[in-house]
């Protein structure tokens, strides 16, 4: 009998099951801006159009999205300066290194992807503390885009160490100090950089500073009080190195030299990278709550962020 009912249940989920064909309709295409300031640097200013769910994903068609010989202007409420598009394709040598520095990705990347940046190459807009940067675009099609943001006044940490992790003796993460401002919404991000090179080899660990998931947060729950916080190390997205797919993940690791770059932000800037950051964790769960991402860019999407940061170096040994 248990048998008959089993071959009966078996029959019943068979003859249930179909294949569904999902087709997602193409939406109109927008621009989206990823554009940042930093006190002491020139503007950093990535143009690039949304794709179609059903487009390809390789990097022939990221570099096609890139937008292309767009009028970007940057004024601080006194200057107003014209940016420059750079291409990857156009470099080489050192210029294609200290590209590849600045992007945080490896040269191979940056050529392979045909990377595009609109940036000041005279150097005669760099960010300051407490200004107002207003960022305007035209694109060839005339569409218009405007944002504005501000660097605020940068906020050093007090103190920074590492610690190994529980029982370890060679891995661990990063502690700070940090005196928050009191009266004051403040917000934050953190990025780190190992500088060192991995035994053997000639081969720097990262080649760039790297923000981990929850690299922002804002001062809502500790406004002027000396709090202790702990981070992580982070990871290029999809990257395949070793120690980003081993039991080293994740951590830093003893001996590792680590540059911090610790940056004030907005409230607005650590907003949407905060809901960046929920989306990208929850990507493919069947329960996360779909969510436009918050953007400070008038005609288009996304982010015009201003940073003040100052960095600090630490050597990991307990």
């Amino acid at each position: 009998m248990r048998l008959f009912l089993l071959c009966i249940s078996f029959l019943f989920l068979v003859s249930c099951t179909k294949n569904v064909d999902l087709s997602f309709p193409d939406v109109q295409s927008e621009i989206v801006v990823d554009g940042r300031i930093e006190m002491g640097q020139p503007p950093l200013i990535f143009l690039t159009r949304t794709q179609s769910f059903n487009a390809p994903l390789n990097a022939s068609a990221l570099a096609g999205i890139f937008v292309h010989d767009a009028i970007v202007t940057v004024s601080n409420g006194t200057d107003t300066i014209q940016l420059q598009e750079l291409c990857a394709a156009t470099l080489e040598g050192e210029e294609l290194i200290l590209a590849a520095e600045l992007l945080g990705v490896t040269p191979e990347d940056l050529l392979e992807i045909e990377y595009c940046v609109y940036t000041d190459l005279t150097l005669s807009m760099i960010g300051e503390e407490g200004v107002y940067y207003f960022l305007d675009i035209i694109t060839a099609e005339a569409q218009v885009l405007r944002a504005e943001t501000l660097i605020p006044q940068s906020i050093p940490l007090d103190s920074l160490w590492f610690e190994f992790w529980a029982a370890s003796d060679s891995l661990g993460f990063l502690h700070a100090e940090l005196s928050d401002p009191a009266s004051t919404r403040n917000a934050y991000r953190w990025w780190a950089q190992r500088t060192n090179k991995y035994s053997g080899t000639q081969e720097q660990k990262d080649f760039g500073f790297i923000a981990p998931i929850g690299s922002v947060f804002e001062d809502s729950f500790f406004d002027g009080l000396t709090f202790e916080f702990i981070y992580n190390r982070g990871s290029i997205a999809n990257s395949n190195k070793l120690d980003d797919t081993n039991e080293e993940a994740g951590f830093f690791k003893l001996n590792d030299t680590v540059t911090v770059k610790f940056a004030a932000t907005t409230l607005a800037v650590e907003n949407y990278i905060s809901i960046s950051d929920d989306q990208f964790v929850s990507t493919g769960s069947p329960f996360a709550i779909p969510t436009n991402l918050p953007s400070n860019v008038q005609g288009g999407k996304g982010l015009w962020a201003g940073y003040a940061p100052l960095f600090f170096e630490v050597i990991c040994v307990p």
